[in-house]
């Protein structure tokens, strides 16, 4: 009954496309033309969702290969390019959270519908960590707004307490990609027994994959057994 109230109402107080302003009686803040325009990752590494060139589905590329990463999958729900840069600087630097819980339910689409056909789900959601100082400039941590619907929808918790952001680090897009790793090392602590789970890590951009490697780094060493990342882009490789 509550199910057919909720789609109900969803005709009487329609949503408005976050993209281009229309009413859409989707149950999302995106209305299926602007949903159809989204730039969806297709070809990527499956370990760190690297942009590949084949279509063939399952290949590693070469740099994970040669250097494994400490985490076991990539799933990255789009390529970071227009609209999709939008919503994310729009989310970061603007304070909408809209944009944050529509990210989130595309990502809980595509883990239900494709990702984890064919593989069990992780146990437990990770969001990265902020450090406290960016924390409080910006107000809200990203991943975690991100993480929310994906875990409402996976009914999955979300751990936060244990993990923290110790070093305050630069922003790594702001720097050179021969400075990302020296700025994001030894940046986070862990103070939680990780020890034999299954985790999702979630972030919203991996770029060069430097802080994402540094914390699964962590939480492999801490005795994690299984850790997939799950963000909302991937940019295009140079």
């Amino acid at each position: 009954m509550f199910h057919y109230l909720k789609k109900l109402s969803q005709w009487w107080l329609p949503h408005t496309c976050i993209l281009c302003g229309n009413l859409t009686h989707s149950l999302q803040d995106l209305c299926s033309a602007c949903k159809l325009d989204l730039p969806i990752l297709t070809q990527s590494c499956q370990r760190c969702a690297n942009v590949l060139t084949t279509n063939i589905n399952g290949l590693i590329c070469g740099q994970c290969i040669h250097q494994p990463p400490p985490f076991d999958y990539t799933h990255s729900l789009f390529l970071y390019q227009p609209p999709v840069t939008h919503l994310i600087r729009q989310l970061k630097f603007s304070q909408k959270l809209l944009h944050a819980r529509l990210l989130g339910e595309l990502l809980a689409e595509k883990i239900c519908s494709e990702w984890y056909q064919n593989k069990s789900l992780p146990t437990v959601i990770i969001p990265i960590p902020l450090h406290p100082k960016r924390l409080q400039t910006r107000g809200f941590n990203q991943a975690l707004e991100i993480a929310r619907p994906i875990a409402k929808q996976l009914k999955l918790p979300i751990i936060t307490r244990g993990f923290s952001r110790i070093k305050p680090t630069l922003a790594q897009a702001t720097l050179p990609s021969t400075e990302r790793r020296k700025n994001i090392r030894q940046a986070f602590a862990i103070n939680y027994k990780v020890e034999n789970q299954a985790i999702a890590v979630i972030d919203d951009i991996v770029t060069t994959g430097n802080t994402i490697r540094e914390f699964c780094s962590l939480l492999k060493k801490n005795g994690a057994a299984r850790i997939d990342v799950w963000c909302c882009a991937r940019p295009n490789p140079k």
